[in-house]
């Protein structure tokens, strides 16, 4: 009787915790889903203000120098700004710089 007493205590500890480690109520994925959107969210805002701040580098080139860069690697030149030039669509002409 203890013994049949004892695995039936188990099997109710067991179904406890797995009926407790739903998705929806599990803390460990809860704080790995809030800390993957806070840092998708850091992500998307680095890159909106990475984007701000070339395109003032690009008027402040033009300011000291009278001519747009002919480049994305002549900004950074200038500025010192680490540019992942393969994301940016750059028009030497007018200086726009867009996002790709």
């Amino acid at each position: 009787m203890k013994l049949m007493t004892g695995a039936i205590l188990m099997l109710v500890t067991s179904m406890v915790t797995l009926a407790s480690c739903k998705n929806d109520q599990n803390p460990a994925k809860q704080y790995g889903d809030t800390l993957g959107s806070a840092l998708k969210s850091a992500k998307k805002l680095d890159a909106t203000v990475n984007v701000e701040e070339v395109k003032k580098s690009i008027q402040e080139f033009y300011a000291a120098n009278g001519r747009y860069p002919a480049d994305l690697d002549e900004i950074s030149r200038f500025n010192g700004i680490t540019l992942k030039s393969e994301q940016y669509v750059y028009d030497p002409a007018t200086g726009n710089l867009q996002k790709r």
